[in-house]
């Protein structure tokens, strides 16, 4: 049976990667690079501090026809769109993804005793069915570029503040771009 393709695309926003083509066979592991698992073009591991080793999962629903996305109890969040699945540390329940969504791995964390930022992973997704032909698009998204990285947050914030500076960033952002 052919399979179905998630294609990630780095943002501009983004901690850097290269783009990923990856089958989605089975459910496919997002995460942090490890000794044993290292970033590769066909797969949604990458060399980025803010994920966890198990961030998150991505995978095709035969009998449904839809692509799913999931938080696997990662620290610093999965978000589509700008929503965060999940509180810090809980499984998400699987949502739904449509070809086209921004899906962001984790938040930009700025290390106190260095001053240092380490970026998360920001990724326009392309998504095909396993006839090749592209996924239902969302047709309610803004793809307007972010002016700055999406959130800064210390390394030793509590999450639930650190999503309340998320969800503002992003309302100041909607309103940035209507006017």
């Amino acid at each position: 049976m052919p399979s179905a393709l998630a294609i990630f695309t780095c943002r501009p926003n983004s901690h850097p990667f290269q783009e990923r083509h990856v089958y989605l066979d089975e459910p496919v592991k997002i995460g942090r690079s490890v000794a044993r698992c290292r970033p590769a073009q066909n797969n949604a591991t990458f060399d980025c501090k803010v994920l966890s080793r198990n961030h998150a999962l991505v995978w095709f629903d035969h009998k449904t026809g839809k692509f799913y996305l999931q938080d696997t109890k990662s620290s610093n969040g999965t978000f589509i769109n700008s929503q965060r699945l999940s509180r810090g540390s809980e499984e998400s329940p699987p949502c739904e993804i449509l070809s086209g969504d921004i899906i962001q791995f984790g938040v930009d964390v700025t290390e106190n005793t260095r001053k240092v930022t380490h970026g998360c992973i920001v990724s326009t997704i392309k998504l095909f069915l396993p006839d090749g032909m592209e996924a239902r698009l969302r047709s309610d998204v803004i793809h307007a570029p972010l002016p700055s990285p999406v959130d800064k947050v210390a390394a030793n914030t509590p999450s639930i503040y650190s999503q309340e500076l998320f969800q503002l960033s992003q309302y100041l952002q909607v309103i940035y771009v209507q006017f």
